[in-house]
């Protein structure tokens, strides 16, 4: 919040208190707060029902009384963004930018379809309003360029797919995109499954247009960022975190990707659903955090076989359950070997206890100090066995090919 103030502060010295006296300004201002409030319970009610017509009439405009975008067209674009969505409930929110006299942040806000938090953020806008006899009216959206395509609004006429367990979001222009994400994540059930997670609860999954658009959606400033599919917390007014994450897709990656879409699918859908387990712990430790994703996406290992068999240079164990980064100093090669430990460690877990004990394994070694000591403390608890002799069962399991 206290960027979006600073990007705010012109506003709030161009629309200050003016000539007023301060009781006199914070009574106008209370009572402007007082019917915005009311007018955008209704208007959400409308957008909820379809209603343009009813949504326009209870946000009255004054196109003539500010600068910037006309305060009409941005509420529309507000309204036909969001109406084609299938929010299960939705409600703004209204409250005062200090050091203002009528600058009001609002933001949208609800749960889409049943699927992740009932306090989704969609929208925020800041808007210049001004009470009259019989409600307020909107005299100019002054909302910082950073935020006018935050949330839900980096989508351009949205359509939404709908699968079992999963909601794909995504530009019309991308819908078969839409339905390529929705098919994969449909299939993807029954590996998660395999590997023991709970897959109870749809997932809400985004195609954006470019890296531009997931940038702009996620608040994202870097010049360069790595996404192409990725996995992150749903974007809610609430600071907790939901325990199912999001999943973004970069739509233009999608085009050479073909068969292979269904195990990137798989990897990110894992986090979504593991990621809670290490949160429990308060420790995510990289190599399980990623070897649980490189189980699910299935990808056949290239570099496994000769790091156990020279001894674990590069990722021994059970020191490098500390990692909490597997990219930061490494290579390409040295990255995606780490996967390949992980998802090994979580493929052996699997296999020899089966995919009921994968949680309580991740939990034991997120849990405990990176030794052996630690560790066969750890897995005693987990799956009655010492860090030793469990080891060395991996390494033949590994070595075998199996």
């Amino acid at each position: 919040m206290a960027a979006v103030l600073a990007l705010v502060a012109p506003v709030a010295a161009a629309c200050g208190a003016g000539g007023k006296d301060g009781a006199s300004v914070e009574s106008d201002r209370q009572r402007t707060l007082r019917l915005a409030r009311f007018e955008l319970a209704a208007a959400a009610k409308a957008l909820l029902a379809g209603d343009k017509a009813a949504f326009d009439d209870w946000l009255p405009v004054d196109d003539a009384a500010g600068s910037g975008p006309g305060p009409r067209a941005s509420l529309d674009a507000v309204y036909d963004t969001l109406s084609a969505l299938p929010w299960r409930t939705f409600a703004f929110d209204v409250s005062v930018v200090e050091g203002t006299s009528d600058v009001f942040r609002v933001a949208g806000s609800g749960q889409l379809g049943g699927a992740g938090p009932p306090d989704r953020l969609a929208v925020v806008r800041y808007l210049r309003l001004h009470g009259v006899a019989d409600g307020a009216v909107v005299l100019a959206d002054v909302t910082p360029e950073a935020l006018r395509r935050r949330y839900l609004m980096a989508l351009r006429d949205p359509v939404v797919v709908r699968r079992p367990g999963v909601i794909v979001l995504a530009d019309r222009l991308a819908r078969d995109r839409a339905e390529t994400v929705a098919a994969a994540a449909t299939r993807a059930r029954t590996r998660l499954g395999e590997l023991g997670l709970d897959t109870g609860e749809p997932v809400v999954t985004t195609v954006f247009g470019s890296v531009e658009d997931a940038r702009d959606a996620l608040g994202l400033r870097q010049e360069r960022s790595p996404l192409a599919f990725f996995a992150y917390p749903a974007l809610r007014v609430a600071e907790d975190d939901w325990p199912v994450l999001d999943i973004g897709v970069v739509g233009p990656w999608l085009r050479d990707l073909g068969p292979e879409t269904d195990g990137v699918l798989r990897h990110e859908l894992a986090h979504a659903f593991s990621l809670r387990w290490f949160r429990e712990a308060g420790r995510e430790p990289a190599l399980l955090v990623e070897g649980i994703a490189e189980a699910a996406e299935g990808a056949r290992p290239r570099y496994l076989r000769d790091e156990v068999a020279s001894g674990d240079q590069l990722w021994p164990l059970p020191g490098s359950f500390a990692e909490e980064d597997l990219w930061e100093g490494n290579d390409g090669a040295a990255v995606a070997l780490g996967y390949e430990v992980g998802g090994s460690l979580v493929e052996y877990v699997t296999a020899r206890w089966g995919p009921a004990r994968l949680r309580a394994f991740a939990l034991a070694v997120a849990g405990a100090e990176p030794t052996e000591a630690g560790l066969d403390e750890a897995l005693r608890g987990a799956l009655g066995v010492t860090w030793r002799r469990f080891y060395e069962g991996w390494r033949r399991w590994v070595l075998a090919g199996t």
